[in-house]
């Protein structure tokens, strides 16, 4: 009962999300709505299925979607099978074209990372040149980990100088890509 709870709960945070996005990110996005709408039950259908998991591990994982490439990002203790787990769920969510993975095996402070994140974001959004929600990312012990969909590659250059520049940032990685590629 717990974890059907937890899963509806999962749901419906999810689902005020995309709500959410049918504003100002979705009308910036370098993607088409049909394509916006792909990618978010992709999520969604992963995310349920990371939840409802019996392997410990995979309910906590990042998962984002742009065009059918999906990143699953988080932690995942030596010797888990969580990674590989939560790898193969998503590779069999309909419409996943291919799975990357970010995995390390702690986070020592899980507000270190919120606080980084926030100061991202914030230059993010000050870049006259950037939209607020072309990129997302997670924060795993300070290693940014950066998911998105541009029109230059001139911004991802942009995107990964303003993480590089943040106090407590270790590393950058970016899956973000550019439109029509």
């Amino acid at each position: 009962m717990r974890r059907l709870t937890v899963v509806l709960l999962a749901l419906a945070v999810a689902g005020c999300f995309t709500i959410a996005r049918t504003g100002y990110d979705a009308a910036t996005d370098e993607r088409s709505l049909d394509t916006q709408r792909a990618d978010t039950r992709i999520t969604l259908a992963i995310k349920k299925a990371l939840l409802g998991s019996s392997v410990k591990g995979t309910g906590g994982l990042d998962v984002f979607c742009r065009n059918g490439v999906v990143v699953l990002a988080g932690v995942v203790e030596g010797g888990s099978r969580a990674g590989t787990e939560a790898g193969t769920l998503a590779g069999r969510a309909e419409g996943v074209k291919r799975v990357e993975t970010y995995f390390l095996p702690a986070q020592p402070s899980k507000l270190d990372d919120f606080t980084i994140k926030r100061k991202i974001n914030a230059k993010l959004v000050r870049d006259g040149d950037l939209k607020a929600g072309q990129v997302d990312m997670a924060v795993i012990a300070g290693h940014v980990v950066l998911v998105g969909i541009v029109d230059r590659p001139e911004k991802i250059d942009k995107i990964i100088a303003h993480a590089r520049a943040t106090d407590g940032v270790v590393v950058v990685k970016s899956f973000i890509q550019i439109t029509g590629r």
